[in-house]
């Protein structure tokens, strides 16, 4: 499960890009980041936690979360039935053609335990916008123009975006240059290269010109998590594969993804899922079967 800056590809065409989720698994989307605006949206279920912007929040049916340009951000939710979400991504080329000063602004919109009334009504205004996208969104296919249609009400998302929830950007926890950015995009690519190697702080440091102290500092500061526990995620990610659709020993999974105990995979993995490897591919396989 990687901290990772994710580009997102959005339909040729299209200013957005709309994904759907319908899983009533266990799902942990982990901390990663792009310059695409995105926005969760609740349809049915719950979103157990949303992490954006250094907070995290419980996001119910319908509610709205908006993630900025470049804000670090996670979801997790727990298994539960009839849960339906759906993610819809702003090309951050499309507002910044419509917006020139999009750099310099922030969307502060988040309607979990939201009370102002007069926020209330704007919500349901966004609300109304995105129920239409995603009615023509998913019936793109059979409609030549749909397209055009929603161009516009892309454009009409973003104006109200703009006239409700705009705000001057001031020291909100998002990644701020681009020397930053890239540095971390370099941390976070090698990492992922090299997971299941031994990868102590001083090596990594050293990869990137940096002393050992410096090193961690910077990365706690913008991924908001030690250097450790982020290769944990990654490894669990590399290796949960392996424990689903495999017979392989617990003990083999754990050292071929660079854990370097058994011991050390289950407490990594008892922090994530609540139980032991062999506990949830028992769980999970019987369900499968």
């Amino acid at each position: 499960m990687d901290y990772k800056y994710e580009l997102v590809k959005a339909d040729d065409d299209l200013p957005i890009k709309v994904i759907l989720h319908t899983s009533d698994e266990e799902i942990y989307i982990p901390r990663h980041w792009h310059e695409d605006i995105e926005i969760s949206y609740v349809l049915a279920g719950k979103i157990d936690q949303i992490y954006t912007d250094g907070k995290e929040y419980e996001s119910s049916e319908g509610d709205i979360v908006v993630i900025n340009s470049n804000s670090i951000h996670s979801f997790s939710v727990t298994t539960g039935k009839n849960r339906k979400a759906v993610t819809i991504f702003i090309r951050y080329e499309f507002l910044k053609a419509i917006y020139e000063n999009s750099d310099q602004i922030v969307f502060t919109c988040n309607s979990t335990h939201e009370k102002d009334s007069s926020r209330i009504k704007k919500f349901k205004k966004i609300r109304t916008l995105l129920n239409e996208i995603l009615v023509h969104y998913f019936n793109k296919e059979h409609d030549p123009l749909a397209h055009i249609n929603l161009t516009g009400l892309a454009y009409q998302l973003i104006y109200q975006l703009l006239n409700d929830f705009k705000e001057e950007k001031k020291n909100s926890p998002t990644i701020k240059t681009n020397k930053y950015l890239e540095r971390l995009t370099s941390i976070t690519n090698y990492i992922k290269k090299h997971y299941n190697q031994n990868l102590a702080i001083d090596h990594l440091a050293a990869q990137f010109n940096l002393s050992s102290e410096y090193f961690s500092r910077f990365f706690f500061k913008h991924i908001g998590m030690t250097v450790l526990n982020y290769i944990h995620t990654i490894r669990l990610e590399k290796s949960y594969p392996d424990l689903m659709n495999t017979d392989l020993p617990v003990i083999h999974i754990a050292l071929k993804h660079g854990f370097p105990s058994e011991k050390s995979y289950t407490r990594v993995f008892k922090s994530v899922y609540y139980m032991t490897p062999s506990q949830y591919r028992k769980m999970n396989k019987g369900k499968n079967d």
